[in-house]
């Protein structure tokens, strides 16, 4: 059957091709022999309801043939020898078929990527082989189905109800199913041990579920959670919504009576903190340990081996739910390689052809010496927009009293911005590409020119004015002193990843000294940095990105207290006092309550609306006129390298963790020439 296919749609590519002058891009040396199948270049008649994919049956329907599937012959020698099943019987009753971009690829290969270590600019790396609900089509608009077949919400947002693959299997084979969806929801977001408060976004909707059947299950919520689908295909993507409960369950005191008592034996505190180790929401600190090899996935690629500290192997996995138009199952990459590097190494790894794709915490400083070694090193180099400069947040609740008073007092935070030369900083850092502005939510309908300049003109005469007025006395060293006549001064503890180099936080420490405000720079990683924010002993963090429209809709805590989607990177004592009920912590000011209020309500508004969009103006006002976050430029393109090796690679147009980095661009279907 999948001869006589090939032969038809192969009669349809010789017309199309006499039509079109062909395309050497369709070799068949280029597309590993399988030249004859649609794709998104030439998609041969074949239509479809979501962009560049559609559902077996459709396909089969439109085609008038039955698909034959072929596997990897990566795992020829495991089904030879039984210990692993054919690739009919690995993939789902129901698997998504996708049409690649240019060619049907071939299988093999390493797809070699690079980060700071581990917990540092992993995010790129992870997306290479997400697999979540739904995910973004490449539009950046359009949700797409993905391990969810289909969905389908009732009429006020308060009930969705998701259809799974028959037959799908985690990648060692067990069924996976609604009884996963509820595990996850029931057991790990609703248990009490786990997560004392529901974590965000869900704890704004309060969800329950309901089993319908083996791939039907129902998610249920108290208030409407309109940005549900956007937060799972977005930021949320890295946050799976289920847990493979045959293997968790054991770990697990519900199901497990003598878990603690094992966990305890096993060197853990408790039941929690063991399985604390084989589930953890942010899904790369499962595989950042040698546990990580045994928990099974959904995703393209599985963890090999024990990782090491300079490196993690991840292998196709044989279970991958998705086939393309020639009834290839994918991924086709054989390996993912992912290496830890100082970011000092990204340009000669990279020049030298060792990297196929990379644009996580890419400094715009080195775009000079790629761009002038881009045929050398046989990759392209690629500016896609939509990003912003680094930015400053001063802990307004610092445990030190006097600097959590100044840090509080918003014309602080005025005169830190106003003494800032953005234009400087353009030209000297990120080439001239920047625009000097505020750091406010990227994409959306409610945010204008006038509100982004707010508080960016270089002013240090008024920046001294307002510290002046505040009290900060100049002191015989030409440094200010605190109120109570003390020295004052702000330790700035950096990471590289998201300062983007050091030359950023020593050139705006000279702009605060200017001003007679003392800053020590200390450069620290991403993990410590991460520590000190969930202790609340910073002064100052840089960990924050402009949120796109998608994340502010589902996650809009992203631009209000506490600013941050993993924990509280500023505010952490408001945030106990707001999950303790005024038990503890403490009552934060009037507009930090004003946001929470307004997001209560904003995560239940279809987008759009004009209630919508009212209050969106709010969210961007109270932050405007309060700053707690202070931003330098915006629309910078980030670095994106693509080596010239890597085919059905496309264009990027946005690049950013809040779509999931490349999560939009399919890499299971990415291919090594």
């Amino acid at each position: 059957m999948k001869k006589k296919l090939i032969v038809v749609l192969l009669s349809l590519f010789i017309v199309f091709s006499v039509f079109s002058g062909g395309d050497k891009e369709t070799s068949t040396e280029d597309s590993g022999g399988f030249i004859a199948a649609p794709t998104v270049s030439y998609a041969m008649g074949i239509t479809t309801e979501f962009p560049q994919q559609l559902e077996l049956a459709d396909y089969e329907k439109q085609t008038g043939e039955k698909l034959e599937f072929t596997g990897n012959p990566l795992f020829a020698e495991r089904e030879k020898s039984k210990d692993l099943p054919s690739v009919d019987q690995r993939l789902p009753e129901e698997p998504l078929v996708v049409l690649p971009y240019d060619v049907i690829g071939k299988y093999g290969g390493k797809l070699k990527g690079m980060c700071i270590s581990y917990e540092s600019g992993t995010s790129e790396v992870m997306a290479w082989r997400h697999a979540n609900l739904v995910r973004f089509s490449d539009d950046m608009s359009t949700i797409v189905p993905n391990v969810a077949k289909e969905w389908k919400w009732n009429s006020d947002f308060t009930e969705i109800t998701f259809t799974l693959r028959k037959g799908h299997k985690w990648s060692d084979g067990a069924p996976f199913g609604a009884d996963d969806i509820v595990f996850y929801v029931n057991d790990i977001l609703l248990n009490k041990e786990i997560h004392k408060v529901i974590p965000s976004p869900w704890g704004a909707a309060v969800p329950s579920v309901e089993k319908i059947n083996d791939v039907t299950v129902k998610l249920k919520f108290e208030n409407a959670f309109t940005g549900l689908l956007y937060y799972l295909g977005g930021s949320g993507s890295y946050f799976d919504a289920f847990a493979p409960k045959h293997f968790l369950e054991q770990y697990h005191i519900t199901y497990n009576p003598n878990a603690d008592k094992e966990a305890k034996a096993n060197g853990y505190d408790n039941w929690v903190q063991q399985f604390g180790t084989y589930w953890n929401k942010w899904k790369d600190a499962i595989v950042a340990g040698p546990e990580g090899v045994r928990v099974p996935t959904l995703e393209s690629h599985i963890l090999q081996e024990v990782p090491t500290t300079q490196r993690r192997i991840y292998i196709a996995n044989p279970y991958y739910f998705k086939v393309d138009t020639a009834g290839n199952q994918l991924p086709y990459v054989d390996y993912h390689y992912e290496r830890f590097l100082e970011k000092q190494l990204w340009p000669l790894e990279i020049m030298n052809g060792n990297i196929d794709q990379k644009a996580q915490n890419m400094p715009l400083d080195i775009y000079t010496v790629l761009k002038e070694n881009e045929k050398k090193g046989q990759y392209e180099l690629q500016l896609p927009s939509g990003q912003v400069g680094p930015t400053m947040i001063f802990n307004q609740t610092s445990d030190d009293p006097v600097l959590g008073k100044i840090f509080s007092d918003v014309r602080f935070r005025y005169a830190m911005s106003l003494a800032i030369n953005r234009n400087e900083i353009n030209e000297s850092l990120f080439l001239g590409l920047g625009t000097p502005e505020q750091a406010l939510p990227l994409n959306v309908p409610y945010v204008t020119d006038k509100d982004r300049k707010f508080m960016t003109e270089y002013n240090p005469d008024k920046a001294n004015e307002l510290l002046d007025e505040m009290g900060l006395k100049m002191g015989p060293d030409g440094y200010r002193l605190s109120p109570d006549g003390k020295p004052f001064t702000v330790l700035w503890e950096y990471t590289l990843q998201y300062v983007w180099t050091t030359d950023f936080p020593a050139l705006v420490s000279e702009y605060w000294k200017n001003v007679g405000v003392k800053v020590l720079l200390k450069e620290v990683t991403t993990q410590l940095t991460r520590d000190k924010q969930k202790s609340n002993t910073l002064d100052i963090t840089s960990e924050w990105m402009a949120p796109f429209e998608p994340s502010m809709i589902s996650t809009p805590h992203l631009f209000l207290p506490p600013y941050s989607g993993h924990w509280p990177i500023m505010g952490l004592p408001w945030m106990d006092w707001k999950t303790s009920n005024g038990a503890s912590g403490v009552k934060p000011p009037a507009w930090v309550l004003d946001l929470w209020d307004i997001a209560a309500e904003w995560t239940t508004l279809v987008p759009g609306s004009s209630r919508y969009l009212e209050l969106g103006r709010k969210i961007i006002k109270i932050n405007q006129e309060n700053l707690p976050v202070i931003g330098t430029l915006g629309n910078i393109p980030l670095i994106t390298v693509v080596s010239d090796r890597l085919g059905n690679a496309p264009e990027w147009t946005i690049n950013s963790t809040f779509f999931g980095y490349s999560y939009p661009y399919r890499a299971d279907q990415w291919f090594i020439k």
